[in-house]
């Protein structure tokens, strides 16, 4: 048993398995390079704030921004960040809160290939495999602290389930789908459920197999899988009480009211025409070929490859049919998209199919010979063009042109000949027909993780300042004797506020909606009964030129406290976003020269 073992383990370790190797290796370094370094952003507040606030309170079955209930969200992606805490004594910081989405971004990539290796074998599986790692949209959403990998991720799996089980009526294939199908509607949305669940019924109408599953084990296991999907409201409302039907709520409200008759991000039917392509790049054009494959091809096509393509149309329809349109919605088809382009890239043919994937893949390869050839050049170019910057970089930006060049454009210059002078025989590297192929995959998923893992960590670390303001401002409220208790916010706009403020109780916030006069009544309030009191207002620039009355903005003018930098770089109007700190009966020494109101 022991030889066995060591014997499985020197074979997968082989160089036969080298592309494998390497193909894991890679998206390891793509998803969790400098994870950490980019400060939060956009949306992913609130999942890091919402954690945060579950270890400060001790209650994970309400989730809370501001210490304000906030149900807009399935809970089981904020359990996930927390398990993950678990392993950082409770600390909620940027990394641990984007771990759940770089893994299930490999769950992602292990799924699409199970799928085309159970159906088409390892060569199609391998192919699909590398397309879906250097498609953009893999390591932008891999990489940010939201639910929708997540919710991609369970969708393919269970697809990935049913496929290795189509054949089996027993009980417990039927229960882990559902399972899956489940716990994926618990993370984002329904569409984790909607997408599965619709892939499955093309393949049962096309196979005509659907009266096989229609028995008691499968309606059991149904059963079972629901109410393990509503298992997690249960909880909060035995935690919760009057709040435990806020979750069931607002699914269907963010869920299928959004879908017929949408009160927020509106779209047009042909919106995921311009989006699909985006997420697929920089297969757009082997995407579109595929297509036109599939659809020229359609008479000798298998029954998998037809189930394949007529999935790929199914979810786009199901989507674009939707009032509410964003371009992460339809993440889940790709998938989908990645085994289909693979598919195309396999089949030799014969006519200007076969000729346009050659010339493509012949141009892809060259274009990242040139640019590493370019990329040599970069600190030669920057030496030269720096005269011309009225500003200096930061170090750390300048150490990234300097140092990061070399070692990026001899590795694509030597990936270019590596794979151009491979030899036909060379069956390690041989699983895509296409000889340009394995070279363009690679250099792609180096060119990723060069600014991926790099240059936008980098850049997000030296060039925005919100991270670095809000911490900074923490700091000197407390040097200047202001309290959590005597800190509001001017408006709702909070949440990366909460995150980084880390304050242990709810801030006031003194106007959510903008009531025009009812804003400038509750700040004079706020004002008049600080008394004596250090206390100090946020927002931001846009917010604070709302003020309309001459005396409070002269007020407001001559307590400007702290403001978020703008610097050299940055255009003018990058200001109104930019955060002032307004703050009462603190030392003259802690107030700053700056006009707010022109």
């Amino acid at each position: 048993m022991e030889q066995n073992t060591i014997s499985a383990k020197s074979k997968f370790f082989s160089m036969q398995n080298l592309p494998d190797l390497v193909f894991w290796a890679l998206a390891c370094g793509l998803l969790f390079l400098n994870l950490g370094v980019k400060g939060i952003s956009g949306s992913e507040a609130r999942w890091a704030a919402i954690v945060r606030e579950m270890f400060l309170s001790g209650n994970f079955f309400q989730p809370t921004i501001n210490f304000e209930i906030y149900f807009d969200k399935p809970i089981l992606s904020y359990w996930f960040i927390a398990f993950c805490a678990l392993f950082n004594n409770g600390i909620v910081n940027e990394l641990i809160a984007r771990i759940p989405s770089a893994l299930a971004a490999l769950a992602t990539l292990w799924a699409a290939r199970a799928i085309a290796e159970h159906l088409w074998g390892r060569a199609i599986a391998q192919t699909a495999g590398w397309i879906m790692l250097t498609i953009y949209s893999l390591a932008f959403w891999g990489r940010l602290a939201e639910a929708d990998m997540l919710n991609t991720a369970f969708s393919t799996l269970a697809v990935a389930w049913y496929i290795r089980n189509r054949e089996k009526t027993s009980f417990l294939p039927y229960l882990i789908f559902g399972a899956l199908c489940a716990v994926g509607g618990q993370t984002k949305g329904l569409s984790a459920i909607a997408v599965p669940v619709l892939v499955v019924l093309v393949d049962l109408m096309l196979n005509n197999t659907w009266k096989k599953h229609l028995n008691m084990r499968f309606f059991g296991a149904g059963i079972v899988s629901i109410l393990l999907y509503f298992l997690p409201f249960l909880l909060v409302a035995l935690k919760n009480g009057d709040t435990s039907f806020d979750g069931i709520y607002l699914v269907f409200r963010e869920n299928i009211t959004r879908f017929f008759a949408p009160f927020d991000h509106k779209g047009d039917w042909y919106d995921y025409f311009k989006y699909l392509p985006q997420l697929f790049l920089p297969w757009t054009p082997f995407l579109i070929l595929a297509l036109a494959w599939a659809c020229r091809k359609w008479k000798e096509l298998s029954a998998d490859e037809r189930w394949l393509t007529i999935s790929i149309a199914a979810i786009f329809v199901m989507f674009s049919l939707s009032g509410s349109k964003r371009v992460y919605y339809i993440l889940p088809i790709l998938p989908y998209c990645a085994i289909l382009t693979a598919l195309y890239l396999c089949r030799m043919e014969t006519g200007w199919l076969e000729r346009a994937k050659e010339i493509l893949l012949n141009i892809y390869q060259y274009v990242f010979l040139i640019g590493g050839c370019l990329v040599l050049l970069l600190p030669a170019l920057w030496i030269f063009a720096k005269r011309f910057v009225p500003f200096d970089l930061p170090y750390a930006v300048s150490l990234l042109i300097y140092g990061a060049p070399l070692p990026l454009g001899l590795l694509l210059i030597f990936l270019f000949l590596y794979f151009r002078k491979r030899k036909q025989d060379n069956a390690k590297w041989s699983f895509c027909p296409c000889h340009g192929f394995p070279g363009t995959a690679v250099s792609s998923a180096v060119l990723l993780i060069f600014i991926f893992g790099l240059v936008l960590p980098v850049v997000d670390a030296e060039f925005r300042t919100g991270k670095t303001f809000i911490l900074e401002a923490s700091h000197e409220m407390k040097e200047a004797g202001i309290s959590q208790g005597n800190v509001a916010y001017l408006s709702k706009n909070y949440t990366k506020l909460s995150y980084y403020l880390a304050f242990g109780e709810h801030i006031e916030i003194l106007a959510r909606d903008f009531p025009g006069k009812d804003l400038e009544k509750n700040l004079c309030s706020y004002f008049r009964d600080a008394g004596n009191k250090p206390v100090a207002v946020i927002a931001e620039y846009r917010d604070w030129q709302r003020i309309q009355r001459p005396e409070l903005r002269k007020i407001i003018q001559e307590n400007v406290f702290m403001a978020e930098p703008v610097r050299k770089w940055e255009h003018r109007n990058n200001r109104r976003e930019k955060y002032v700190i307004v703050a009462l009966n603190v030392p003259e020494e802690k107030r700053r020269k700056i006009t707010i109101f022109q």
